[in-house]
Formats: structure tokens, C-alpha cells, sequence
């Protein structure tokens, strides 16, 4: 009987801590303006985002073929490949909007991604001024991310990278529930700006989080009841 009790405030405690954790992830609103120059050159990119590491980091993606039942593919997704092809890193340009330094992958897609999904209020990021990239337009786009990495349904921002130096990339209205976002291969970047607005937590996660501290007040009484 002690062990199946032992089994269930530990199952409850589980509960209770992950609704806690869900929450406090709610509460938080982002606020990230990143130059890169605040770390040396040839540095990760997650050691420029500083105090906002925790809850953010950059990725190396690659791109997934969705494969249903039958074999059939038509759809994709982007996934952390970052074990494969290496960090995003930080580097000196003589491209760089300001400062020194730009956010570079070898002209690669990066994804900054999210330790959970966040409601988008604004987003900006520079190209750098060397004017490469692709010259199709609307060739390039930056998107937002779900948790399975596939593009949120109206939240591609399409550009033509070629023949704009700095072009500065800027999303307008919110987009809830991103997980990450995509920036596309061909340029480098700079000048990052990110702020999210803090979600109201969903109304079962504040009934697992109540639930799970009222069993462990009974089950913290029903112990001192029994050693007395």
C-alpha cells in the first residue's frame, strides 16, 4: 500500500511540476534585439542570444519529406540537423549592416527556434549589404514554423535577396503558436529584432496544475495523519 501511494504523489508531483513549467513558459515575453557583436567572431550563434538562451537557440535545418501511408510525398517539413552540419555561427563581415559581425551558416537556411511555442508581435532581421542572394523574385522567403516544422499558412514574407544590400525583413501582425522561424539560405544576416507577447495559459493547464496541488495537500495531510 506505502509503494502504490509512493507511485501516485510521485505521478501527481510529475503532473504538478509540468503544469507549473507550462505556465511559467506562458508567462514569458521575449524582448531579443541582436547586432551579433556582442560575441567574438567565429563564436556560436546561441552565445550572442545571452540571457534569452534558455528559451531560444539558433539551429542548422534541414528540409524533410512528409511521406504518408502509401509513399506518397508532396509536403515537407524542417527539422534540427545542427549534429550533422555543425552551429550557426557568428562571423566578421565587411557586410555587416552594423558592427562587425553577421549571423552566418555558409549561406545555408538557420532556424531560430523556441523551447516552446510563443505568440509573435514583431520580427525584423537584416540582410547584409553584399547584394548576393537570389536574384528570382519573390525566389526567397522567411516563414514561421509550427511545433512539427511545417510553414504556419499565411506567414510567408517573400523577397528577392540579389540587388537589395540591407534589405530589412519585417513581419507585420501576430502570429500565435510559433515554434520556429525560418530564415532562408543565400545571404547572411544582421540586426535581429524579436519581441513575443506572453500567452494565456489554456484553462487545462491551470485545472492539471490546481488538481495536482490539492491531491498533494491530501495526500501531505493524510501522511502527518497517519504518524500521529
Amino acid at each position: 500500500m506505502r509503494k502504490k501511494l509512493f507511485t501516485l504523489r510521485n505521478a501527481v508531483l510529475a503532473a504538478a511540476l509540468a503544469a507549473t513549467s507550462a505556465a511559467a513558459q506562458a508567462d514569458i515575453a521575449i524582448d531579443v534585439n541582436l547586432s551579433f557583436d556582442n560575441v567574438a567572431s567565429g563564436s556560436t550563434a546561441n552565445s550572442a542570444l545571452g540571457q534569452w538562451g534558455s528559451v531560444a537557440r539558433f539551429v542548422n535545418p534541414d528540409r524533410e519529406d512528409d511521406v504518408d501511408a502509401n509513399g506518397y510525398t508532396g509536403t515537407f517539413h524542417w527539422i534540427d540537423a545542427t549534429a550533422t552540419y555543425g552551429d550557426v555561427r557568428v562571423i566578421s563581415s565587411p557586410f555587416a549592416v552594423s558592427g562587425n559581425n553577421v549571423l552566418f551558416n555558409d549561406h545555408q537556411p538557420i532556424l531560430l527556434t523556441f523551447a516552446a511555442p510563443v505568440n509573435i508581435a514583431a520580427f525584423s532581421i537584416q540582410q547584409d549589404t553584399s547584394g548576393y542572394g537570389n536574384l528570382q523574385l519573390n525566389g526567397s522567403y522567411l516563414s514561421f514554423l509550427d511545433a512539427t516544422g511545417h510553414e504556419i499558412a499565411g506567414s510567408q514574407l517573400y523577397f528577392t535577396q540579389g540587388g537589395n544590400p540591407g534589405l530589412l525583413l519585417k513581419t507585420t501582425g501576430t502570429f500565435n503558436n510559433v515554434s520556429s522561424i525560418f530564415l532562408p539560405a543565400g545571404v547572411n544576416y544582421d540586426n535581429l529584432r524579436l519581441q513575443t507577447v506572453a500567452a494565456v495559459p489554456e484553462p487545462e493547464s491551470w485545472a492539471m496544475l490546481s488538481g495536482g496541488l490539492l491531491l498533494l495537500g491530501a495526500l501531505a495531510r493524510r501522511r502527518r495523519s497517519h504518524g500521529a
